[in-house]
């Protein structure tokens, strides 16, 4: 199965109306401290507008995925094309990704050390929340630029973590991660 033009379009539409679903339906209180928290500690390496897209993304996708699930949801019963009906399935599962390009283009993701197709234009080091698109291959609704060290850096916070793998240590401290990198410059 694959994803057209015309399909991009439609997810494109999709992920674009998210940001509207998210003022009108998620903790204004919530996200209010949130971005008091971290827009502060994260604007010294982003821009504000940036920061600010990156915690509301974070903030619905995965702290709070039930704002997301219930997004994909609505939009999934919108649509009758196959395509675009497994697409959203498999966006029911965003993650935290960061990862370097290797020699082949793809991307060696820090959290499970598979090699993954990412379907948006990247630097060589890189930072983001990822959607699945099929195997090991993923569209990154926001990304940062990192750099070499930055993944010494996420070795060193998951080392102070206990019962938690990678990926659940990075979704669940995704902020903490990328304020290492505003440390880090």
């Amino acid at each position: 199965m694959t994803v057209t033009s015309l399909h991009e379009r439609e997810l494109l539409a999709v992920l674009n109306g998210f940001s509207d679903y998210v003022e009108e339906h998620a903790d204004p209180e919530q996200l209010e401290q949130l971005h008091r928290t971290w827009i502060p500690l994260l604007s010294t390496y982003v821009t504000h507008d940036a920061v600010e897209s990156a915690l509301d993304e974070w903030y619905a996708m995965i702290e709070n995925n039930f704002l997301w699930l219930h997004y994909i949801e609505e939009k999934q019963a919108l649509t009758a094309k196959p395509v675009i009906q497994h697409t959203l399935e498999r966006w029911k599962k965003p993650f935290a990704f960061a990862g370097s390009r290797l020699l082949n283009g793809r991307y060696g993701h820090w959290a499970d050390g598979l090699k993954w197709n990412i379907r948006t234009e990247c630097a060589e080091y890189i930072i983001g929340i990822a959607l699945p698109l099929g195997e090991n291959e993923a569209l990154l609704v926001h990304w940062f630029e990192t750099d070499e060290g930055f993944e010494e850096l996420l070795e060193d916070g998951f080392s102070e973590t206990k019962n938690l793998n990678r990926q659940q240590y990075f979704n669940g401290h995704y902020l903490t991660c990328l304020s290492f990198q505003s440390d880090n410059t």
